[in-house]
């Protein structure tokens, strides 16, 4: 049996989570066609751990890849609200409990590898997949295909173009271009300026440490080791550790951060990604609390990278014509919030909706991708910002208070506590539905006449 002609072809460029789980969602439309392009030589994720709430798990169950992925950590996450994440004040020999956060059903910390896994082995047939394709640029011009140009000199068409291709997005960067360019031909050269100054990443002023930490090696150490069956965080002046299991306990994922604030908001030019020495994050962490001792004993031998922590200025839109952007090429934010998974997610979901509904025609297309970006934009800006917030409470920086002359009082790291579990409390208290329904009825309403 024949597939039905295609209303329009997609190209994601980006095969991560965010781009995968668009190409999932949206091939289960027959009447689009879809092709992803990764960069890379091959369709695989870097980094580590990811945590997924009970707000991604929402999103994951309306997609149909709540089980899947559920199958991949040791237990069943319900809906009650559980202890989440330990946190301790560690940067001393006696290291202090500063309270515990609470979440909606348990976390879910797993290996990203595996979960990008998942969504590899989801994908249907009809969607096309391209590995080293760079993308370099694209030509949008009125009534005409968009032209793809990727470096290896191939060039390739579609009729819409979403960039997730990360914080270096090639897409985001021609889209302000363009944006830049038509706002320079009405006059507006203020906006244009500005328009430009948004395309390039910011340093957070964060480093980070990571490696995965075979849970054998912890337990031989210390096997009652907390990190080992639950997150915790181990907080200090301008560093701290996260340490959570993975891969069905089988690893402890490790991470390290560093941080300058007299670098943050400034453009980082060396290589984002390194190697570490794992003797001078050790050293990072001298004299810290005996549980953080035995943690880093680990790291000897082990791969260690470092990560420079970038992130986007606030972008006042993720769609201009028939493109748009999604996850870290729209809104790359601080980890601080275990959030960046789950907005690319989000993303992706809104945007498969609306794309798939059978009012997104070739003609409706920008009303349509603009609808998703005034839908998205807002949320993903709070989170990031709710997330740079946490990034001071958990390196003990919000000093702005009456007792601040006493770092350690109880009731201070109590407050600190308390702090980072409000700015979580969206995830719980937010209904993923309504945004899903907000989107889809302002579609109605606005292209339905």
């Amino acid at each position: 049996m024949s597939e039905p002609p295609s209303k329009f072809h997609v190209a994601i460029c980006g095969g991560g989570i965010g781009g995968l789980t668009l190409a999932f969602a949206l091939s289960k439309s027959p009447d689009i066609s879809i092709d992803v392009y990764e960069a890379a030589s091959e369709f695989t994720e870097i980094g580590a751990g990811i945590s997924l709430s009970w707000r991604t798990r929402q999103v994951l169950k309306s997609l149909g890849l709540e089980e899947d992925v559920i199958r991949l950590v040791p237990f069943r996450p319900g809906e009650d609200r559980v202890p989440s994440v330990q946190y301790r004040k560690a940067d001393q020999p006696d290291g202090l409990a500063m309270g515990t956060t609470y979440s909606r059903g348990k976390l879910m910390t797993l290996h990203r590898a595996e979960f990008h896994e998942v969504l590899l082995n989801r994908l249907s047939s009809r969607c096309r997949t391209s590995p080293s394709k760079r993308l370099e640029s694209y030509v949008q011009q009125p009534g005409a295909p968009i032209m793809l140009h990727f470096q290896d000199g191939s060039t390739a068409t579609c009729d819409i173009l979403i960039g997730a291709d990360g914080l270096k997005s090639a897409v985001r960067k021609t889209m302000f271009q363009d944006a830049a360019t038509l706002a320079e031909s009405q006059h507006q050269n203020a906006d244009a300026a500005e328009l430009r100054n948004l395309i390039k990443p910011r340093f957070s002023g964060f480093f980070c440490y990571r490696t995965l930490i075979p849970a054998a090696r912890l337990s031989s150490i210390s096997p009652q080791h907390r990190a080992i069956s639950s997150p915790v965080q181990y907080l200090g002046e301008n560093r701290h550790v996260v340490a959570y299991p993975i891969s069905r306990g089988r690893f402890v994922n490790f991470v390290a951060f560093e941080f300058h604030p007299h670098e943050e908001g400034t453009h980082y030019d060396g290589p984002w990604v390194a190697d570490e020495d794992p003797s001078y994050v050790q050293g990072l962490f001298k004299g810290w609390e005996k549980e953080v001792g035995e943690i880093v004993q680990c790291l000897s031998d082990l791969k260690i990278t470092r990560w420079v922590v970038n992130v986007m200025p606030t972008l006042p839109y993720y769609a201009f014509g028939n493109v748009a952007i999604l996850g870290d090429a729209a809104h790359a934010m601080t980890p601080f919030q275990g959030a960046g998974a789950g907005q690319a997610i989000e993303d992706a979901a809104i945007l498969a909706a609306l794309l798939s509904n059978e009012l997104a025609t070739e003609t409706t297309v920008p009303q349509v991708l603009e609808i998703y970006s005034r839908v998205r934009q807002p949320l993903a800006t709070e989170v990031a910002r709710r997330s740079r917030l946490n990034g001071d409470y958990v390196q003990l920086r919000s000093l702005a208070e009456p007792d601040h002359n006493d770092i350690s009082s109880s009731a201070r790291l109590q407050r600190i506590v308390k702090q980072i579990q409000d700015n979580f409390e969206w995830v719980y208290q937010t209904d993923w539905d309504a945004d899903l329904q907000r989107a889809t009825s302002l579609l109605q309403a606005e292209l339905s006449t």
